[in-house]
């Protein structure tokens, strides 16, 4: 199938019975899907709903976030007059309360039938706790659980297939990536989702759309892909790549991994002014893709964690960020924190990947190399002058025996 200018090989996803077969449902019940509202909570909210047949989908910013799931969930439809089915998609338990969000899903299961899909290794824990949810750990891989409820489907398109890809890459799942899916379209198509779902209402406006018009929904996200800026590279230490300006409040991490896939760097690093916290923001993130082939190269936040023991790292470990007093510190901590990455990747990577040179050493490398060619380019001259001279030998002494022949 031809998704815009890509051609989407089918992933060998098993073709279900639907999900009527594996959960007990029937269609005339009334089900509502609840997603996450990120690229990865939309997409998989979109292939749940299509598989259990929902009748209304609900993902938004931040109400369906960890710590606001409960609340909204009672405000929807703890007053339903009849019994639901409630599946939720892609949202972690919140870590800052988990017992009150297993208890307030529980207590919603005692009138309605909840289905909880995740697929975050965070919530693997309190899985064993739920008692009346029925819920199903499907991870880590974000491609697992997408593809689970892709087999829930009966008879899933192929733009079923590449939704699913697109949701994976949106939360750069390294499986993608192993299994030979990935590639520059669907990154796209990700990038201009994530455009959408990030708009006031997105990621709802954007799961409707989908389940609409899901080919032209695409079309659009390709159009709008290019709206996340890319950092400009200002200075490059080995494999990491230091932007050049001050990162885009809202973009800070895709700017930087944009400007990695531009460049061809492994890592980018750079920084950032936060307006809500008046906090200046230091940010280093691994692009997805590399990591995903080289699982041996050092995650940012390990590397970050060896330079700055008592900061507050926050965020996950391949895109983490850190505070700063000020901009002139910022500034000290991107070029500290690039020569770590660059010098942790040169012990960590194998040798026959790559080999770094060091920013200090390029231009007296080149003065080598240049230096060496233009030996190697006399040698070859003074050889070919010699290679002459003995052709004008061997044709005069060609001659001087046809004179003699002929006396």
């Amino acid at each position: 199938m031809e998704v815009g200018k890509i051609q989407v090989q089918n992933p060998a996803v098993p073709v279900g019975t639907g999900a009527w077969a594996g959960f007990g449902v029937t269609p005339a019940q009334q089900t509502v899907v609840v997603g996450h509202f990120d690229t990865h909570g939309v997409c998989a909210a979109y292939l749940a709903a299509k598989a259990f047949g929902a009748v209304d989908v609900f993902a938004n910013f931040p109400a369906t976030s960890p710590e606001s799931l409960v609340q909204t969930l009672q405000n929807l439809y703890a007053a339903a007059p009849s019994r639901l089915r409630i599946i939720i998609v892609d949202i972690p338990v919140n870590l800052k309360d988990p017992l009150t969000f297993v208890q307030g899903l529980e207590n919603l299961a005692a009138r309605h039938e909840v289905l909880y899909f995740d697929h975050h290794e965070t919530s693997l824990p309190y899985m064993p706790m739920f008692r009346n949810v029925r819920a199903l750990y499907v991870g880590p891989s974000a491609l697992s659980l997408n593809e689970t409820l892709l087999r829930m489907i009966q008879n899933p398109a192929e733009i079923d297939q590449v939704i699913s890809l697109i949701g994976a890459i949106g939360d750069r799942d390294s499986e993608v990536v192993r299994r030979g899916f990935f590639n520059a379209e669907l990154q796209t198509l990700s990038d201009g989702l994530d455009v959408l779902v990030r708009e006031r209402d997105g990621a709802l406006n954007t799961l409707k759309s989908l389940l609409a018009d899901p080919m032209g929904t695409l079309a659009r996200a390709r159009a709008r892909a290019n709206e996340i800026p890319s950092a400009r590279l200002g200075q490059r230490i080995g494999s990491v790549g230091i932007a050049a300006e001050t990162l885009p409040a809202q973009w800070g991490p895709k700017a930087l991994e944009k400007m990695c896939f531009a460049t061809g760097t492994w890592y980018g690093v750079g920084y950032g002014y936060d307006e809500r916290s008046r906090t200046w923001i230091v940010r280093a993130i691994i692009r997805w893709d590399v990591a995903a082939r080289m699982p041996s190269l050092p995650q940012p936040g390990a590397v970050a964690r060896n330079l700055w023991s008592t900061r507050n790292i926050i965020g996950h470990p391949s895109a983490p960020s850190v505070a700063a007093t000020s901009e002139e510190e910022a500034r000290s901590m991107v070029e500290q924190w690039a020569r770590a990455l660059a010098s942790a990747a040169t012990a960590s990577a194998s040798p026959n990947v790559t080999t770094f040179i060091s920013e200090t050493r390029v231009g007296e490398i080149l003065a080598e190399v240049l230096q060496r060619l233009e030996q190697i380019l006399e040698s070859q001259n003074r050889m070919y002058q010699e290679y002459l001279e003995l052709k004008r030998r061997q044709v005069e002494l060609l001659s001087r025996g046809e004179r003699r022949a002929a006396d």
